[in-house]
């Protein structure tokens, strides 16, 4: 069992004896940088995750325990893109010493989540960025999906995910390595006024203003290694890696509905 340093908080995962947003009970996803698209991906042979180096620490917070982790199956899911519909295969892994299983997905997807994490990032940009309306967006839309009820769930669960729940965690992190330095105050865009109910109004707005810090977080980061690169259409790319070298699970799209879904900040 890791203990808690004083004056570390531990971050809340979620609860393990509920069920995930897939039905599943929810492992330790370990997010692998891929070069591969989800087209190569899935007719590379062998598989490029079977390809992925085994972390050196179980990623579970209550083990952390060193060089213990075997690979241990696959399993297959979808990639949707814009254009096609891809099934991948993901590597487990087992933890020898606590005997979780977790999965290397690949940063091309995000956790619990079908589609691309460049789809995902597109959509909530033309909402949360651009203004677009649901009507526009759908009409934007090529390809298989997705539908105005999974987009209106996207938009949902960001706003939740980055304006509730991740938000504070790029607020302290931008602080404590520019101390001297303001946070930057990006006023929200006036189409969020129309959104009806204060609490999602809220919530967007700070998902706006989340949007902001993350591309400041990537200066910065980008600013000690001259090596990083991610192009914006994959900013989310880099935060769901950011987040995981934290010990924070690495998701952005929480949705609020779910029991398994963290209720307190981390």
């Amino acid at each position: 069992m890791t203990k808690k340093p004083k004056g570390e908080r531990l971050p809340k995962w979620p609860n393990p004896s509920r069920d995930d947003h897939e039905g599943r009970r929810p492992n330790v996803v370990i997010v692998q940088h891929c070069a591969h698209s989800a087209k190569d991906y899935a007719e590379a042979t062998p598989f490029p995750g079977h390809l992925f180096a085994l972390p050196d620490r179980c990623p579970h917070p209550d083990c952390q325990a060193v060089d213990t982790l075997i690979r241990w199956g696959t399993y297959e899911r979808q990639a949707r893109t814009a254009v096609a519909i891809y099934w991948i295969t993901v590597q487990r892994v087992r933890c020898k010493a606590c005997e979780h299983t977790h999965s290397l997905l690949p940063d091309f997807l995000h956790p619990y989540r079908h589609y691309v994490i460049q789809r995902l990032q597109e959509v909530v940009s033309w909402y949360l960025l651009a203004g677009l309306s649901i009507n526009a967006i759908m009409s934007r839309l090529t390809g298989p999906g997705p539908g105005r009820s999974t987009v209106r769930e996207w938009i949902r669960s960001f706003a939740y995910g980055a304006g509730v729940l991740i938000f504070d965690v790029l607020c302290r992190w931008l602080m404590q390595t520019s101390p001297l330095s303001e946070l930057p105050k990006t006023p929200p865009p006036q189409h969020l006024d129309r959104v009806p109910g204060g609490i999602q109004r809220h919530r967007l707005t700070k998902a706006h203003r989340f949007w902001h810090l993350a591309e400041r977080v990537y200066a910065q980061v980008k600013a000690r290694l001259s090596r990083l690169h991610f192009s914006p259409r994959h900013l989310l790319s880099f935060v769901l890696h950011w987040l995981q070298r934290r010990l924070i699970p690495p998701r952005l799209f929480w949705s609020p509905r779910l029991s398994s879904t963290p209720t307190d900040p981390f």
